[in-house]
Parts: C-alpha cells; sequence; structure tokens
C-alpha cells in the first residue's frame, strides 16, 4: 500500500460539482434535485489530501497514515455513499486537509498569529508544561496524535512563504468548500416548503486510540474522550439534548427522535443503545453546525436545524482496516466497500424512519 504524502497539484481549484454530491447527479441537475433535499451532510473533514502548495514546509517525517488519521477521511465516501443512495440527501466535502484552514473552526481574526502562538505553546507542551491550544488551532500544525504536520518556520522570510502557501491553499480548497455548503443551503431552502423539514449534518469521525511512534493505533484516549461503539450527536445541549450553556443548534426533541431513528437503522436493542449512541459526549459539536444553525434559525421555520455526527472511526473502518491499523506502518488501508454499504443501508434505513 501507498506510504507517500497524498498532494494535490500545484494550483488545483474545485468546482461545485466536484464538490457536491446527490443522487441522479450527471443526470438530474442540482436546481431539480433541491426541492427533494431534507438533509444536507457537511464533510469540513474529508479531504486528506495536501495542496503541492505546502510542500515546501510540510514535516519530511510525515506518512500517508499520520496525514490520513489527522483527517475524516472516511468520510468522503461514505458521504458520497449516502447521498447516492438516498434521494433526500446531499453531501459536500472540503478537499483540502484541514491544516489549510479548517472549515469546522471559527474563522480566526488573524490566522498566522494563531499558527506562531500555536508553535509557542507547542515548545512549552514539549517541556512538559500543561497547555491548551483551544481557539488557536483553525490551522493545527499537528496531529491530534501530536505527529507534525507542518515544521515551525525559522526565518521571517519562511513565514512570510508560509502565510503564502496557506493563503493560496485557502483559495483553492477551503474557500470553495465554503461557498458550496452555502450555496446548497441557500438554494434548498429557496425550493423547499417553508414548513417543510430541513436538517444540516456535520459528519466527522474519530478513534478511541491514538498513535503509536511506530504508527500503530493503539494508544487510548482517556476515558472521559472515548466515543461510544457507534456514534455521538453534538446539538450544543447534554447528555439529553437539553439546553445547557449555549444556543442549540436544533431543538432536543428532534435530536434525541433522530438517535432514535438510527437505533432503529442500525437495528440496535435497547441494551446497545445506551453503549452505541451518546448525545453531547465527548463532542457538543463544533464551529459548523452552530453557525448554519444559526442560519437556519433566522429562516423562521418551525422543522430546520443543525447537528454533529461524530461517528467511532472503527465502526466506518471495519474490523479488517481497524485490525490493519493497529499494526505498525505508514500506509492507509483500502475502504471496506461491502462493510461501508451496510453502513448506508443503515443510515437510509434511519432516514425512513424518521420520515414516516
Amino acid at each position: 500500500m501507498e506510504t507517500s504524502i497524498d498532494w494535490i497539484p500545484a494550483g488545483r481549484t474545485f468546482g461545485f460539482d466536484e464538490l457536491v454530491f446527490w443522487k441522479g447527479k450527471g443526470s438530474l441537475p442540482f436546481n431539480s434535485a433541491a426541492a427533494r433535499i431534507d438533509t444536507i451532510v457537511l464533510g469540513p473533514h474529508a479531504g486528506a489530501r495536501l495542496p503541492a502548495e505546502l510542500q515546501p514546509f510540510v514535516d519530511p517525517a510525515l506518512t500517508r497514515r499520520k496525514q490520513y488519521d489527522y483527517s475524516d477521511a472516511i468520510t468522503s465516501p461514505l458521504g458520497r455513499a449516502w447521498a447516492a443512495a438516498d434521494p433526500a440527501v446531499i453531501f459536500v466535502e472540503c478537499p483540502h486537509s484541514r491544516v489549510v484552514l479548517d472549515p469546522n473552526r471559527a474563522p480566526p481574526a488573524d490566522a498566522m498569529s494563531s499558527l506562531r502562538e500555536f508553535f509557542r505553546r507547542l515548545e512549552r507542551l514539549r517541556a512538559d508544561e500543561s497547555v491548551s491550544f483551544a481557539g488557536i488551532d483553525a490551522i493545527r500544525p499537528i496531529t491530534f496524535s501530536g505527529e507534525a504536520v507542518l515544521t515551525p518556520p525559522a526565518t521571517e522570510a519562511q513565514w512570510a512563504g508560509l502565510a503564502a502557501a496557506l493563503a493560496a491553499g485557502r483559495k483553492l480548497g477551503h474557500d470553495r468548500y465554503r461557498d458550496a455548503c452555502n450555496r446548497v443551503i441557500d438554494a434548498v431552502l429557496d425550493a423547499r416548503p417553508k414548513d417543510a423539514a430541513l436538517l444540516v449534518v456535520g459528519l466527522h469521525d474519530t478513534m478511541n486510540t491514538k498513535m503509536r511512534a511506530d504508527g500503530a493505533l493503539v494508544v487510548e484516549r482517556p476515558v472521559a474522550d472515548r466515543l461510544p461503539t457507534l456514534v455521538n450527536f453534538g446539538n450544543k445541549g447534554d447528555a439529553q439534548g437539553e439546553y445547557e450553556s449555549e444556543p442549540l443548534s436544533l431543538g432536543a426533541a428532534p435530536m434525541r427522535r433522530i438517535a432514535e431513528a438510527w437505533a432503529y437503522g442500525f437495528k440496535l436493542d435497547a441494551a446497545a443503545v445506551g453503549r452505541a449512541v451518546s448525545l453531547n459526549h465527548p463532542y457538543k459539536g463544533g464551529y459548523e453546525i452552530g453557525h448554519y444553525g444559526e442560519v437556519l434559525a433566522a429562516s423562521q421555520r418551525p422543522r430546520v436545524g443543525a447537528f454533529q455526527v461524530e461517528f467511532l472511526r472503527e465502526a466506518l473502518l471495519g474490523p479488517r482496516a481497524t485490525a490493519h491499523l493497529q499494526q505498525p506502518g505508514a500506509d492507509w488501508p483500502e475502504v471496506d466497500e461491502a462493510h461501508l454499504k451496510a453502513v448506508v443501508t443503515s443510515l437510509v434505513e434511519a432516514g425512513q424512519w424518521l420520515r414516516t
């Protein structure tokens, strides 16, 4: 399997049709499909590839496994397959790795100042200080296992070069993704009746293990950070989906009903649900669902909202690919198509249950 970095050629930009997927795409125009859509799925971390503009600044020890572990790469084939199987679902994916600029972080006032501060705190962390990267990781130069993605510039000229490369990458990928998200949401709102349901879903995944020095994904997360065996839903609330400290992106009752629909779709009995599904633990949801929750609330429609889906990555990879990643290595396994198809079938059944 391939172990080298997965690059996007320099200057490569992405059009709307390359980022947006719906059932019948190729024969059914987007504007014709918009009226039937009730679920807009966003994949802000679906892209793992790095724009070649960043090549001079990428750590030489980065491998494809580190690169893909840093992303939610399995959400790309999942989101595309989900949209291809359910005519009421549309999927929008970001083509670039989150290192260019994370679409699920609030847009920073000064991205480069935040990045400089990140590197300063990283030095302190490596000196055994306790630090937080919250609020400064819209450009995150390390993976969540602590593996280096970008090398810290040594001179002001290098800082200027990195800033230019990141800005170029942002225009080529991140900005095109955000434009596509906005266009899809606006078009679907315009095409749908005022009383029709509309959900925006932030699609993510996380492993319950981090990477060891040899590439094996076997270092267990602290218990408080672990996902249930299938999925965590986030609507900015508490463990029942109720208001806690910030506005809900989706009401508590519809959030719980969605969890019930997924339990049906994934054939979870009452005993399994408690292990397999959680609300707002360990993740309440990030920037996108808060932002688009506000957009939908401002539309003053009665049956709209946004929520985050954080799959346990192992549940999407399947046992074979998971076992492969638990061994030392620098590659990333191929998608288990049969396993992913079964996940999509469950998602479609959950959607059908919810609509009836």
